[in-house]
């Protein structure tokens, strides 16, 4: 009996030895490493007021366990944001490294208008740092299909910053109006050939004078 009372005596001093071991190292390691600054960059359109305010939960934290998935979620609700990167700087600084979408263009519809991101997101009431620069989009239908007519400009490598405006018309053709006023008519179907042939042609001195290139009928270009 007195074997067995020895027996419960020592494991009891064990197992109360081993719990405050290893409470204590877990202090300790929640006590190095605490996040106490912060810095972000990459950003140009996003609030970084509101993205600091997110970002304030993570003071104290510790940087080896950091969740990165919470960085995910604090970018998701951002129409600006396409993605969020994590630097750790020990021993205590954190590095948030934002990556935009990218405005393509802004939808004009009466008086509202809408700001148009290269992941299909939009905003309505928005503040951008080069508006300026940006197309115009117009006419029915044009904020659906404004995406991957966009796509189509890029892949004939269009030179975006020469459009002034784009114009969508209910029959399903778009007008591309440039800067220097010349406007291109397209077609209502393969007008990727058409935006094709006005790229080889529109900066030839013999084309020069030209402001309308109307490609509507097809297998025809009409230059007025």
């Amino acid at each position: 009996m007195k074997t067995k009372k020895n027996l419960f005596i020592w494991i009891f001093i064990f197992i109360f030895l081993s719990t405050y071991s290893l409470n204590a190292i877990q202090k300790k390691k929640i006590s190095f490493f605490l996040i106490k600054k912060i810095n972000v960059e990459g950003l140009l359109n996003v609030n970084s007021y509101d993205l600091e305010s997110s970002l304030e939960e993570f003071y104290g934290k510790n940087l080896i366990f950091l969740n990165r998935e919470k960085f995910n979620e604090i970018g998701s609700k951002f129409s600006f944001i396409k993605e969020i990167k994590i630097k750790k700087i020990y021993p205590s600084t954190l590095n948030i490294i934002v990556k935009e979408n990218k405005p393509l263009g802004i939808f004009i519809e009466k008086d509202k208008k809408i700001l148009l991101l290269e992941n299909g997101n939009e905003i309505l009431n928005f503040k951008l740092n080069a508006e300026k620069n940006l197309l115009f989009v117009k006419g029915e239908g044009a904020r659906k299909k404004f995406h991957k007519f966009y796509e189509i400009l890029e892949t004939t490598n269009f030179e975006i910053e020469l459009i002034q405006e784009l114009n969508h018309f209910d029959v399903n053709r778009w007008d591309i109006v440039l800067k220097n006023g010349k406007v291109v008519k397209l077609p209502t179907d393969r007008f990727k050939g058409s935006i094709e042939k006005f790229i080889s042609i529109y900066d030839k001195d013999n084309f020069s004078n030209f402001k309308i290139f109307d490609f509507r009928i097809n297998g025809q270009l009409i230059l007025e």
